[in-house]
């Protein structure tokens, strides 16, 4: 694959930028219990979620037990909690990010997030980690209609971009990512650091796989 063949890496951003997963499956879990969910969930019925917008995530995993109402009450408390000062202390880059996204920039390709978490969430993320500056374009669930793993992210850089699909990665760490780039025609990268170990990430037959996001230099 050439170089000059690639001109967009669009990334996931919770398991591929930053190490917040474990975050996430937190703030879910208080969640639930905080509005009296009987619910047992393991981390795995989390993890499948992940990609999707945090409401539609917090409907499913309800499931017979979720009312408007009491959807609402657990939007709430999610927005409080994911949004709070202790919840971005507890997250932080995977070592080299910075540098590597760097080195992308110096190649002159373009880079843009793709994430399930609202506006106000990763512009805070952005801040707070001290990557202003660092992407092209960013986008948020309220940025399209449809979140992940329907591919109205990934279309919506492409046209940003005025780029062809077949010079665009998609790198992220779930089978929404996967899903999503599968479904907008664009190359998917798996990258280890998230929620799917190899053998998982053979199952979805993403384009590549890779160990870290410094893999991408491999690939483009």
């Amino acid at each position: 694959m050439g170089r000059e063949m690639i001109k967009l890496v669009l990334f996931d951003f919770d398991g591929v930028i930053a190490d917040s997963n474990s975050s996430h499956v937190d703030v879910t879990r208080r969640v639930l219990k905080m509005i009296g969910s009987g619910r047992d969930i393991s981390d795995q019925e989390i993890y499948e979620h992940f990609g999707k917008e945090y409401r539609v995530v917090l409907r499913e995993l309800l499931g017979s037990e979720c009312s408007e109402e009491k959807l609402a009450v657990a939007s709430s408390l999610q927005q409080e909690l994911l949004h709070s000062d202790s919840f971005f202390r507890g997250i932080v880059l995977f070592p080299g990010v910075r540098d590597f996204l760097s080195i992308l920039r110096g190649k002159g390709v373009w880079l843009a997030v793709a994430t399930g978490n609202d506006r106000c969430f990763i512009d805070k993320a952005v801040d707070v980690l001290g990557l202003d500056g660092f992407f092209d374009l960013i986008l948020s669930s309220d940025d399209v209609s449809r979140s992940k793993p329907a591919p109205d992210m990934v279309l919506k850089a492409v046209d940003f971009f005025a780029v062809s699909l077949d010079e665009v990665l998609f790198v992220g760490d779930s089978r929404n990512d996967v899903l999503a780039a599968k479904s907008a025609g664009v190359k998917s990268v798996v990258v280890l650091t998230g929620i799917l170990d190899r053998e998982e990430a053979l199952r979805l037959d993403p384009d590549f796989i890779i160990d870290d996001v410094s893999g991408i230099e491999g690939i483009i």
